[in-house]
Order: C-alpha cells, then sequence, then structure tokens
C-alpha cells in the first residue's frame, strides 16, 4: 500500500514539474515574441519617418532645380503611423525626432522651416527658396 501512494506522489511532483518547466517555456516565448514585435513595429516607425525625411529632402532639392516661379503645396500630418514626432532645421539640414532617434537629411539652402500642417515651397528667384 505504502509503495502505490508514494508512486502516486511522485507522478504528481512529476507532474508538476512538467508542467511548471512548459509555464517557464511558453512564457519566456511569449516575451521573445513581443520583444521581436516591439523591435519590428520601431524599425516601421522610424522607416515611416525616413520616407518623410527623403520626400521633404526631394521636394526642396526639386524646388532648387527648376526655374523662379516654382510653387507647391504639401501637408505634413501632426502624426505618422499614430507616432508622435517633430522635424527642426537647421543650416542646410532637416532633422526629424521619433524618441531617441534623430533622422538627418541634407537640404539646400531654405528660408523658412517646415512646420506640421501646410506648407508651401516657392522659388521666388534664381537662388532663394521659401517655405511659408
Amino acid at each position: 500500500m505504502g509503495f502505490i501512494n508514494k508512486r502516486k506522489a511522485q507522478i504528481a511532483i512529476e507532474f508538476v514539474l512538467v508542467v511548471g518547466l512548459a509555464m517557464v517555456v511558453l512564457i519566456v516565448f511569449a516575451g521573445v515574441i513581443y520583444y521581436l514585435s516591439f523591435n519590428y513595429s520601431e524599425e516601421k516607425n522610424i522607416n515611416r519617418l525616413t520616407d518623410l525625411g527623403y520626400s521633404l529632402q526631394n521636394e526642396l532639392i526639386l524646388a532648387s532645380e527648376v526655374e523662379p516661379g516654382y510653387e507647391r503645396t504639401i501637408i505634413i500630418p501632426n502624426k505618422i503611423g499614430g507616432i508622435n514626432f517633430s522635424i527642426n532645421q537647421t543650416d542646410n539640414d532637416l532633422v526629424i525626432t521619433y524618441r531617441s532617434v534623430e533622422l538627418l537629411f541634407t537640404i539646400p539652402q531654405v528660408n523658412g522651416k517646415f512646420d506640421k500642417g501646410t506648407n508651401k515651397i516657392s522659388k521666388t528667384d534664381a537662388n532663394t527658396i521659401m517655405i511659408s
């Protein structure tokens, strides 16, 4: 009789250990999946902002190469893909900031700066590009 009780206890302990190990493996697997999906999401956000930066850069390069009288209105959304970002300019650089990531794009010399919302790019004379 004692042998049967010991055998049942051993089976119960083995069952608890196997279930516990399976839970640990499942939790680790879920953590890895979460980490990978978070990184993928962040990469997608940065790619979206990179696309915006290249689009703005190309618009300004085009404006610098065409004849005076060029005018184009563009809209920069407040959020892209539901994420907040900021857009700033230095002398010849356009900087898009998302969290701690700064995306830098070289642009021609311009007067004015991009803001979220409607922006007008115009070339008033041979050397002047305006953003308003």
